[in-house]
């Protein structure tokens, strides 16, 4: 009777630490971008999908960028690239989903954020619309953890916010004009 009293007693704490460590999870931010690009889906997707380790070209906030291997997946150049990004430092992305058919590429970013952030994905999908443009639908995906992390999850989420929609913009214009947005100018000739 008195093992059966401690077993039960064991059991309700293993379940009350688990309801517990659940209950501490971070909810994930969600942050998403939406825009119509002037060119056809196919040569935004040269951009997007197989200039992958390119974004140096044309995104402002990419000081550097370039593949890390040259093993493709379902058509890409490369699975992972290395970036220097303003305010932030060196980072490394690997892809998660490429489709050439269905012009998505979802990568995470799984090292160099700032320690509070825990996970960090973005998905990018682009669509032909009936007239010939492209729909661009972008989607950030990011936790944050410790206590940095739970003071400094709305700034990150507002400094997030910002830079995705300045690099969408950024890819935009680039795909319209083949000409990097005056942002990446700019930053560029502080280099």
């Amino acid at each position: 009777m008195k093992t059966n009293l401690i077993y039960s007693a064991a059991f309700i704490a293993f379940l009350f630490a688990g309801v517990s460590a659940h209950a501490k999870e971070k909810k994930s931010t969600i942050i998403t971008q939406q825009l119509v690009i002037n060119a056809p889906v196919d040569k935004a997707w040269q951009v997007l999908g197989p200039q992958f380790a390119d974004a140096y070209k044309w995104a402002a906030s990419v000081e550097h960028s370039e593949a890390r291997d040259h093993n493709g997946v379902n058509g890409s150049n490369c699975t992972e690239r290395g970036c220097d990004v303003s305010g932030i430092g060196s980072i490394k992305e690997k892809i998660l989903t490429y489709s050439d058919t269905e012009h998505i590429l979802y990568y995470e970013v799984y090292e160099g954020m700032p320690k509070m952030v825990t996970y960090m994905t973005n998905y990018w999908q682009l669509t032909a619309t009936a007239d010939g443009k492209t729909r661009l639908d972008m989607k950030m995906e990011m936790k944050t953890g410790g206590m940095m992390g739970a003071m400094m999850k709305g700034m990150m989420k507002k400094k997030m916010t910002r830079l995705s929609a300045e690099i969408t913009e950024e890819f935009k214009y680039y795909v319209e004009t083949g000409q990097p947005h005056p942002r990446k100018v700019k930053a560029s000739n502080k280099h």
